[in-house]
């Protein structure tokens, strides 16, 4: 491969990489937001957020998961020059959404017997509960905006997204300071407001996603409305559903890993709690860097699966995982070396901050290995390969992550209890096994369409 060719491909993936890298950072925002706003207030209502979003983002999740195939179909269907496919995954990822989110809605306001079962003061109780029955209200709503954001990035447009993003983030500040902290007659509602303030956020992106398809010259030649009404499941459905389902498991079981961290060490305190919540706000911070590569790298290589470009879609890979490693490294610098200067944004509790940079050691070893694996996870969304990702992800994440990670934790089967440092322990291990299996699978992936 050249010079050229890699600075041209560099070029391309970062038009398409650094918009969606501000949007994700800014959709990451809202959470760090809602941390540090809630955290003012008190140590209960940081864990309250903590356990919140722990909660409810496994959920988020699923339908995320599930809509994110509709970029790759776009992509690919995009290189095969078939404009009345990518209509059709647009109508069919609309009616897919609706049913997502109604499903989010439900599970959020039913889930009083899953804190029932962790030790729980009564105000993290109270204020956990009503965060997520406020914010259950926006799933709908973010279901609907997703579905239309996958379109427009599968056509290689990443803009929107961005500008949305940002001003959703400027949105949420105001609101959040009004009902965390009380306005008028709105009365302080403490972290429980911050569902509020993010339900109302949720809206309004679906509100400017709908002008933005509406309006643009580049997405009104798919608004068709002969079909859109109707449901196809043979050739719009289940193609999504079909890449989509275990792609959204292999999202679950890394999100989720991180969740059930912080159930089970609920028991151990808030400030245990808190001190999970400020490293894995900060670390999913970071990890948006990564993933906005893999995402724009799944454009690039479906839209050169779509037109069988072996030579192209080679250069896209070489340069998607060049960038990886260095981004891998200078998070893992960071991580490490500004660790103390980061988690002293949080909190005032100094127990809190000792232990959240504690956990930022781990963080900050893992980084190259997470950077490679969700890398390699994008590039096969792109081929239409996610079965494999999923077990990959099943066997790296709960298997050793949670499994061992749960051994770490809380036995002396191989040393003295970690307590939550074993957790970290453990992520660092699963994906240092999921850096080594997902390469391998996208190289005989890449062999299967072209070498043979």
């Amino acid at each position: 491969m050249s010079i050229r060719a890699l600075k041209v491909e560099s070029s391309l993936l970062l038009k398409l990489a650094l918009p969606i890298l501000f949007a994700q950072l800014a959709l990451t925002g809202l959470g760090v937001v809602d941390t540090l706003m809630s955290g003012q207030v008190g140590t209960n209502d940081l864990a309250a957020i903590g356990l919140g979003t722990s909660i409810m983002l496994p959920i988020f999740m699923f339908s995320t998961g599930i809509l994110l195939a509709i970029t790759p179909l776009v992509a690919k269907a995009g290189g095969e020059s078939k404009p009345q496919h990518i209509t059709r995954y647009l109508n069919q990822g609309l009616w897919l959404s609706l049913p997502l989110g109604i499903l989010s809605l439900a599970a959020l306001m039913n889930l009083e017997w899953l804190l029932n079962l962790l030790s729980l003061n009564t105000e993290v109780y109270q204020l956990t509960q009503n965060y997520l029955f406020y914010i259950a209200f926006g799933m709908p709503a973010i279901a609907l905006y997703q579905a239309l954001r996958f379109f427009w990035e599968g056509l290689g447009t990443t803009l929107p997204t961005m500008w949305i993003s940002f001003f959703a983030l400027l949105l949420n500040i105001p609101l959040n300071a009004i009902f965390i902290y009380g306005f008028g007659f709105i009365e302080p509602m403490g972290a429980a407001g911050c569902g509020v303030a993010s339900t109302i956020v949720m809206w309004v992106m679906l509100l400017l996603g709908i002008l933005y398809v509406l309006k643009s010259k580049l997405t009104q030649p798919f608004i068709v409305l002969q079909g859109a009404f109707s449901i196809n499941w043979k050739l719009g459905l289940f193609p999504i559903l079909n890449l989509g389902i275990p792609t959204t498991f292999a999202l679950l079981f890394e999100v989720s890993l991180f969740s059930m961290i912080a159930l089970f060490v609920a028991p151990l305190g808030a400030v245990v709690i808190a001190g999970h919540q400020i490293a894995i706000n900060f670390t999913s911070l970071a990890f948006m860097v990564p993933l906005s590569f893999a995402m724009a790298l799944t454009v690039r290589v479906g839209l050169g699966y779509g037109e069988h470009n072996a030579t192209q879609l080679q250069i896209s890979l070489i340069t998607g995982f060049l960038f990886a490693v260095v981004l891998g490294a200078l998070l893992a610098i960071i991580s490490y070396f500004l660790r103390m200067d980061i988690v002293d944004l949080y909190s005032n509790d100094t127990e809190v901050l000792h232990l959240a940079a504690s956990l930022l050691v781990f963080a900050a070893i893992y980084q190259v290995f997470d950077a490679i694996q969700v890398t390699a996870a994008g590039a096969l969304r792109g081929f239409h390969d996610s079965k494999v990702t999923m077990l990959v992800t099943f066997i790296s994440y709960w298997g050793v992550g949670l499994g061992l990670g749960y051994v770490f934790a809380f036995t002396d089967f191989i040393f003295a209890p970690m307590g939550v440092q074993g957790f970290w322990l453990g992520i660092v291990l699963g994906l240092l096994l999921a850096s080594i299996l997902l390469p391998l699978r996208l190289k005989k992936v890449y062999r299967l369409a072209f070498i043979q």
